[in-house]
């Protein structure tokens, strides 16, 4: 398989027409079929298949095109690495894919001030625990956070390894509550609350934040209120929690003792072993962390109270 053999399947793809496409990459059509065709013969798959519309990816060619696609991506910026590497500062580019995890971001954001006077690029890809590995595996980001359950844990590594990534344990640790202003709790001396003490107020869950976790928190939460409130991204879960008393469980740790992620939010501990979480990153076996990758786990690591950065 060869990188212009990629170029020329990403190009097909996005004409619709292999006529399009060598005419924009200015070959002629029959190089363009031998191609495909060799490469189709190399993986023994079809990429491809003709219609009475013209010619469109197979279902197995539009996964293949995703992985093309990164592959394209990461050898183009090899390219731009080496052509500016004599430049005074070399462009930063970083990319981090995250569950729902509120210090993270914020934690990102200093690595950008940092770099921000550079000619950077970076990018934090939010997004439930399966669209965390599909980043990180192609190469849309370098680094995945992600959080599990104890008690699911064995069977989440197995998940993660199976999709041929690392993953690096940082800490155990309690579940949280996360309360908006019209929420009582939120004005409270009080910094643990159990869940009976929840039990007037809605809860919003973020469908798969976790893995395995929707179900396993609905299970142990059943007994204290029907009011339930379902949403697949993080900016509808912080409209609910600044506009209404409901609130949401995730993953507690001391950095949120550091910071404030928002005025008018708080996160309080939640009193129940059920629900221990475990935080920790993956990141793709075939690439390495950069130099900025380690600074950002390193960074993590001190809002968290850790002293040593996984290897």
């Amino acid at each position: 398989m060869q990188i212009e053999q990629i170029k020329r399947i990403i190009k097909i793809a996005e004409c619709g027409s292999i006529n399009k496409a060598a005419r924009e990459l200015h070959t002629s059509q029959s190089n363009i079929s031998q191609s495909v065709q060799s490469l189709e013969e190399e993986i023994g798959q079809a990429i491809f298949q003709r219609t009475g519309k013209g010619i469109e990816l197979t279902k197995f060619g539009e996964e293949f095109l995703n992985y093309a696609q990164a592959t394209y991506d990461q050898y183009q910026l090899t390219c731009d690495f080496y052509k500016d590497y004599d430049r005074k500062e070399p462009p930063v580019r970083f990319a981090v894919s995250s569950q729902y995890i509120r210090f993270a971001s914020l934690l990102f954001m200093e690595m950008y001030k940092k770099y921000a006077s550079r000619d950077s690029e970076f990018y934090f890809l939010e997004g439930h625990f399966l669209d965390v590995l599909k980043n990180v595996i192609t190469h849309l980001a370098e680094i995945g956070l992600v959080v599990m359950l104890q008690n699911t844990k064995k069977a989440t590594i197995n998940l993660i390894k199976s999709r041929g990534l690392l993953y690096h344990p940082l800490l155990v640790c309690p579940p949280s509550v996360t309360v908006g202003k019209q929420n009582p709790l939120y004005h409270s001396k009080k910094n643990e609350v159990t869940l009976d003490e929840m039990k007037d107020y809605p809860m919003v869950v973020i469908r798969e934040t976790y893995f395995n976790f929707p179900s396993e928190l609905l299970k142990i939460t059943a007994s204290i209120r029907s009011d339930r409130i379902f949403v697949s991204d993080a900016y509808t879960l912080n409209e609910f929690q600044l506009n209404t008393n409901a609130f949401f469980i995730g993953a507690y740790s001391k950095a949120y003792e550091k910071m404030t992620p928002h005025a008018n939010y708080r996160t309080l501990k939640l009193l129940d072993n059920r629900l221990s979480l475990e935080l920790g990153w993956v990141r793709s076996v075939s690439r390495p962390l950069s130099s900025i990758g380690r600074e950002y786990i390193k960074m993590i690591e001190a809002s968290l109270n850790k002293k040593e950065t996984p290897r």
